[in-house]
């Protein structure tokens, strides 16, 4: 996967969201089987979530040696497209159809949001008048209209630049893979 394209780099430098598309390599040499033994050994201060929203995740999830190959091969290629910025990989996810993710939320890198295993319904949003929150939890959920709603299903990708308000509901038990663009410089600079 080389991250090459006219239109994704169109969408980075209009600071647009981008697909959803699928990933080019279909074998992630990721399944349930081996999702549960990376997460039972992946390292306890690595690991956060919610008991009461069952969801968890697994922070510097590119830093594991016994991660998929073609995790590895993403994260090379984003630091050479993304030269300027850090390259981090989170793994989230839910257990069971009555989970929870964040609620109505932006981020302060850009974000890569790959479907790995199981469903969500990724939504955009954008503000209707100024927002002062980067979470709705804390309010302001007036301030934002639907934009976009697609079911994400295994290989689905999507890009999110930083700001943008996106929720991820699971449908079931689920797997997604966030790489953040994270640092000060916003790639629309350079891209």
């Amino acid at each position: 996967m080389t991250w090459k394209s006219a239109r994704f780099d169109k969408a980075i430098f209009a600071k647009e969201h981008y697909g959803p598309w699928k990933f080019g390599d279909r074998n992630l040499e990721l399944d349930w089987n081996r999702f549960i033994k990376l997460y039972d050994s992946h390292p306890p201060n690595l690991i956060q979530g919610n008991a009461k929203k069952s969801n968890y995740t697994l922070h510097k999830f590119n830093e594991r040696p016994s991660a998929p190959k073609q995790i590895h091969d993403m994260c090379r290629t984003l630091k050479e497209k993304f030269y300027k910025n850090n390259i981090s990989l989170i793994a989230f996810g839910s257990w069971g159809g009555t989970s929870q993710s964040f609620n109505i939320h932006r981020d302060k890198m850009d974000v890569i949001y790959m479907q790995g295993l199981g469903e969500v319904d990724l939504s955009i949003w954008e503000e209707t008048s100024p927002v002062t929150v980067d979470n709705t939890d804390y309010g302001e959920r007036e301030k934002l209209k639907l934009v976009q709603k697609n079911r994400m299903q295994t290989y689905d990708t999507i890009w999110i630049p930083r700001g943008t308000f996106h929720l991820i509901q699971p449908i079931n038990t689920r797997v997604g893979l966030s790489f953040g663009i994270e640092g000060s410089t916003d790639p629309c600079t350079y891209i």
